[in-house]
């Protein structure tokens, strides 16, 4: 029998899930990444005595031991699970608006009642509007299992809320079945997760995502988001892959419209038949392959799709706990206002934000940093096209003003705040872009606009043979769960395609 050799390009989540599963079910794993340290996003760095969480906030598809979610049970499939601690956090988001603060927690009838209690005269709408989100999310996770013929031929008679639900954005969506349009924005308020507001944003993709986190409750990692990428490489290597750091792949060698292997930074060159791409689509294949070896149907798609937002932060290890500065619970949206699209607007000038959030990453692990001290995180999602046409001479000049309005912000959210901040570093765009290699910095791909739901995201099979994407741009989409499931279905798709050829 042929070997079969795989090379993953980048040790981001989707590529590491693929390697993971490859390496496990008898694959010749490769992984190359550019970084010193595997996870892309999932990652930390140190400054001082604190130790900040890169970019997770809450991760979603858990579970606690009598409900599990997707994304446990794939990690359990990757040798991951066991690896790791997970820490529940108790709500799923808190929110401040001008003349209201409350805190939604997980589960659905907990929701219900306490979106409820703000608004009773809304009751039965929210009532509806939960049960609807509940149903559109079963019936996802019966379609994304479904692997028989009479499966696929049941969809349109089992699926109808999730097949019902296309085409629809968050607004149009609620609005059938909730009325106060103070509710609609706390109903909406974490969009930011999505890099979209509700009159742009899919309602697929929005329900069953934060369905994902009312059903299973958010959790965070001990040890950060780069404990989960350690733990990913360790399952990779104990399953005799090969994980190759500080050394990312320059060209993945094409011949007659198929892959035949890369060529990596360091020289090397890996003969392979089949290549799983944790790199963007874009950077992929007018970078790593030439244009000229891509169809021009799919260099259409991509020219046609837009980026997502991408995000400003203000790291801070303080030398008191939050709770000395009245700072409960794990994550606090704050609105200036209700009008949603206008904070989008903003999000496309350099500047103070009307819509932000900040994280308390000790209220889940008390052990998160030095004791008597604390670690928050301001982040406001931001498009990378305006810190793109910065001149150089005044990056920074714009940087630190940006920091110094947010923080300006914050302390009227948090009085004290500043004068207890030991140690702070502050991204933008461009960091994302200069770590990442996304286009414009962006966090969760594509944009997740009407057409950007899960049921159309680009395809895990790439335009050429032998060529796969396991990323936050093609199926299932961005974010921590979609990125491990995309690596996921890249898997799939090599398994099947490998059978074919065995």
């Amino acid at each position: 029998m042929k070997e079969k050799n795989v090379v993953v390009v980048g040790a981001g989540l989707g590529g590491l899930t693929a390697a993971a599963l490859l390496a496990r079910n008898g694959f010749s794993v490769d992984l190359f990444e550019k970084n010193t340290t595997p996870g892309g996003y999932a990652c930390s760095f140190v400054r001082g005595r604190f130790e900040f969480e890169t970019s997770l906030h809450e991760l979603s598809g858990l579970g606690p031991p009598q409900n599990r979610g997707g994304c446990y049970r794939l990690l359990e499939g990757c040798g991951v699970a066991e690896k790791l601690e997970f820490l529940p956090i108790k709500d799923f988001y808190s929110s401040i608006f001008p003349d209201f603060r409350v805190t939604i927690p997980h589960g659905w009838e907990q929701a219900a009642e306490s979106y409820a209690r703000q608004f009773p005269k809304e009751k039965g709408g929210i009532e509806a509007l939960l049960k609807w989100m509940k149903r559109i999310f079963e019936e996802f996770v019966m379609v994304a299992s479904a692997e028989r013929a009479i499966d696929f031929i049941r969809i349109p008679v089992k699926a109808t809320n999730l097949l019902g639900s296309l085409g629809l954005s968050v607004e149009k969506a609620i609005s059938r079945e909730i009325n106060d349009s103070k509710l609609k924005a706390l109903f909406c308020d974490i969009w930011g997760y999505y890099g979209l507001p509700p009159s742009l944003l899919s309602w697929t993709l929005f329900a069953i995502a934060n369905a994902s986190y009312i059903e299973h409750g958010p959790y965070h990692i001990k040890g950060t988001s780069q404990a989960l990428a350690d733990a990913f490489v360790e399952s990779i290597r104990e399953a005799g892959g090969r994980v190759h750091l500080n050394n990312g792949v320059k060209k993945i060698i094409v011949e007659n419209m198929r892959v035949k292997g890369v060529v990596s930074e360091q020289g090397d060159e890996v003969a392979s038949d089949y290549v799983v791409c944790n790199a963007n689509p874009i950077t992929t294949c007018l970078e790593l392959i030439g244009a000229e070896n891509i169809p021009g149907k799919y260099l259409d798609s991509l020219c046609r799709q837009r980026h997502s937002l991408s995000t400003f932060n203000i790291y801070m290890g303080l030398n008191c706990p939050a709770k000395n500065l009245g700072l409960e619970g794990h994550e606090l949206f704050v609105n200036d206002d209700y009008n949603q699209d206008e904070h989008y607007r903003q999000t496309f000038r350099i500047g103070r934000q009307k819509y932000w959030v900040i994280t308390n990453y000790n209220h889940a692990d008390p052990e998160f940093s030095p004791p008597d001290t604390c670690v928050l995180v301001i982040t406001a999602v931001v498009d990378g096209a305006p810190w793109m046409r910065i001149s150089p001479d005044k990056y920074v000049e714009e940087k630190n003003r940006m920091a110094s309005e947010m923080l300006d912000a914050a302390e009227e959210v948090v009085p004290g705040l500043k004068e207890h901040i030991e140690v702070i570093e502050v991204s933008t765009p461009l960091t994302n872009i200069r770590f990442s290699g996304n286009p414009y910095g962006s966090i969760v791909g594509f944009e997740y606009g009407l057409l950007g739901n899960p049921v159309f995201k680009l395809s895990n099979k790439g335009p050429i043979k032998g060529l796969y994407f396991g990323n936050a741009w093609v199926r299932p989409g961005g974010g921590f769960e979609a990125a491990m499931s995309s690596g996921a279905l890249a898997f799939r798709e090599i398994l099947k395609d490998s059978k074919k050829s065995a």
